[in-house]
This record gives structure tokens, sequence and C-alpha cells, in this order.
């Protein structure tokens, strides 16, 4: 009885201990951490970390620009909102990761997949993402998220990712 009156007053105090984890908070969470890995070539003396999104109202993108005071090795990040007719040599010289959802891949890779930037990590949300030329993807399998990596890809990539990501990775095409 103590320990029920104890587990009731823990749900009261405590309610979103309780609440389950939306996929885009995981994504948001999974984004953020391959950040921390990732070393990006200095350019211009960027004082942040650039997050590009072509939504920053809802899902993803609107979960880090509510949370902009991160920091990521003592460098603030930030996110912007793009443009899906900008250029992707335009989005390279101010996106350190851009991230586009699975409901706008088939319009945006079309556009940008053979003058993809060599310093942009372009992260999506499907195994199709990284077969069109993606670096990354957070493919919800179940009810688990799992980090992917197009090795050949990053092997072309300006950027460094460091072996602890690699290694809770998985490889497509393997």
């Amino acid at each position: 009885m103590r320990l029920t009156g104890l587990l009731l007053a823990l749900m009261l105090l405590f309610p979103t201990f309780l609440q389950a984890k939306s996929p885009e908070q995981v994504k948001s969470a999974f984004l953020f951490q391959i950040a921390k890995f990732v070393e990006f070539p200095k350019v211009n003396n960027k004082q942040a970390v650039t997050f590009c999104f072509y939504d920053v109202e809802h899902g993803i993108g609107e979960l880090l620009k509510d949370n902009s005071n991160l920091k990521i090795n003592d460098i603030p990040i930030e996110t912007l909102l793009i443009n899906k007719k900008q250029q992707i040599s335009e989005l390279s010289r101010f996106c350190d990761i851009t991230y586009i959802d699975e409901t706008m891949e088939d319009d945006i890779i079309p556009l940008w997949i053979d003058t993809i930037s060599l310093s942009t990590l372009t992260v999506g949300e499907s195994i199709s993402f990284l077969e069109k030329g993606g670096v990354v993807s957070l493919v919800q399998e179940g009810n688990k998220i799992r980090l992917y990596i197009n090795k050949q890809q990053l092997l072309r990539s300006s950027f460094k990712v460091q072996s602890r990501l690699l290694a809770v990775s998985k490889f497509h095409p393997n």
C-alpha cells in the first residue's frame, strides 16, 4: 500500500518520466549527438555548428530550434530554415548538417544529389536516401531508430567522423 502511494506521488510530481518519447524527439537527440562525433572543416572560422532544415516549425527542426542554447564541444548550435529551391552549393556555405525528412526526399534529392557538397553532412530518414547519395540516415525499425551510414559517400566527404560513431552504426550498402 505504501509503495502504491509512493508510485502515485511520483507520477503526479514527475509525469514527464512516464511519457514515451516521440520518434521526432529521439531523432532530434540522435542528430545532436551525431554532430558531437563529426569534425567539420574550418570554413571562415565559423562560430556555430549549423543545422539546416526545410521545416523549423514542426518535427526535428522545431525541437532543435527550441533548444538553441545547446552546445557541441563548447560551440553553440544554430538552426536555419532553408528553401527547397536553394542550390546545394549555397547550402554548403552555411550548413554543416542538412536534415531532409522522408516526406521531402523525393522532392529535394533529384535537385541536388549530383552537386552535393562534400563538406555538408546530409541526414535523411530512409535507406533509399542512402541509395540516392545521402551520407547518414535515421531509420525507424519497429519501435527503434537505427543509425545507418553510406560508407562510400562518407569516404568522399571532407568532414571526419570519429570511430566511436562508426562503431554504433550500420552501413548501407554493405
